[in-house]
């Protein structure tokens, strides 16, 4: 058992190497490309898996697509390539570390070999500075690109025709070069009272061509009438910052207001009348109704004693002595 081993431990392994792609400034919302080379002494067999850390402040994205393969020699061992490149986001101002992750991989040292050999590689810890546009404020979330665009829709917009159940769609869609869907904020409409507001599940995508990321976010707000008056929906103030310009450019959605007529009230019946005196009075007529009830009562229990009593009481006329 020692010497397959030994033998073992003496064969080439795989290795990974890793590096940052970015050179000079790295802002705050940009997208950093960290590149991962996995080297297999043999042919690849499968796709590699990443254990992607966990970083605070900073979206990690695994690769998208197919890697790019290639060949190598090294040391009389010949390797084959794969070039994954992976999508960095920090959110954090200052110093940036990515700490070393495990990929498992699993290669053939020869083609026509029928097992493979499955091994854990570990990538090499990574260091860059973001830093943070000027005229934004620690906890602001930065989109940084240089070709985003916002768009607001409604359907149908608040306005004249507003009534008691009438509802409008509301949706904003974000889209931009080198950025990926999840890294737009999500959309979170401020409370209108009397309007009930339901947001549905966002639409993230994103597509790539030539090796240029494109991302795209929908989110999606229906605003409910529930009751009459003035409603104004709020204006909406974006920012992002554009790195080739480094400029802080904002995009402004008008607010909107609208009315929405208060219903009549509907007639009164004799029968909600009814109620609404009872809901009000109905102590009182209980009341009532058990005072006359018990007076009847005592007059007709004790009616001839109290007869007999005032008849008493009155003054009596004696009949005349000369007639």
């Amino acid at each position: 058992m020692i010497l397959p081993l030994l033998a073992a431990a003496q064969e080439p392994q795989a290795m990974a190497r890793t590096s940052i792609k970015q050179q000079g400034e790295i802002w705050m919302g940009q997208k950093v490309t960290m590149v991962v080379e996995l080297l297999a002494p043999g042919f690849f067999a499968g796709n590699a898996s990443f254990d992607l850390p966990r970083v605070s402040g900073v979206l990690i994205v695994p690769p998208v697509g197919s890697p790019l393969v290639s060949s190598e020699e090294s040391g009389g061992v010949s390797y084959t390539v794969q070039r994954h490149e992976l999508m960095l986001f920090a959110q954090a101002e200052g110093e940036v570390t990515v700490p070393a992750c495990e990929i498992r991989i699993e290669f053939k040292r020869s083609p026509l070999d029928k097992e493979t050999v499955k091994q854990a590689v570990k990538t090499q810890q990574l260091s860059f500075k973001a830093m943070r546009p000027p005229g934004t404020s620690a906890g602001q979330t930065i989109i940084t690109s240089t070709d985003l665009k916002m768009e607001e829709t409604w359907k149908p917009e608040p306005g004249a025709n507003a009534k008691l159940g009438a509802a409008f769609v509301r949706t904003l869609k974000w889209t931009a070069s080198d950025v990926t869907g999840m890294a737009f904020p999500p959309f979170r409409p401020a409370p209108v009272q009397g309007l009930g507001i339901y947001r549905a599940e966002p639409v993230v995508e994103d597509s790539e061509e030539r090796g240029s990321l494109h991302g795209e976010r929908r989110d999606t707000v229906t605003y409910v009438c529930k009751a009459g008056g003035r409603f104004e929906i709020p204006p909406l103030t974006m920012t992002w910052w554009d790195p080739e310009k480094k400029e802080l450019k904002k995009i402004v959605f008008k607010a909107h207001a609208f009315e929405v007529p208060v219903p009549p009230p509907p007639p009164v019946t004799l029968r909600v009348w009814l109620k609404r005196v009872w809901r009000e009075h109905g102590t009182q007529l209980v009341a009532g109704a058990v005072g006359v009830l018990f007076l009847l009562l005592a007059l007709r229990v004790f009616g001839a004693r109290v007869t007999g009593f005032l008849k008493r009481l009155l003054p009596r006329h004696l009949p005349s002595l000369n007639p």
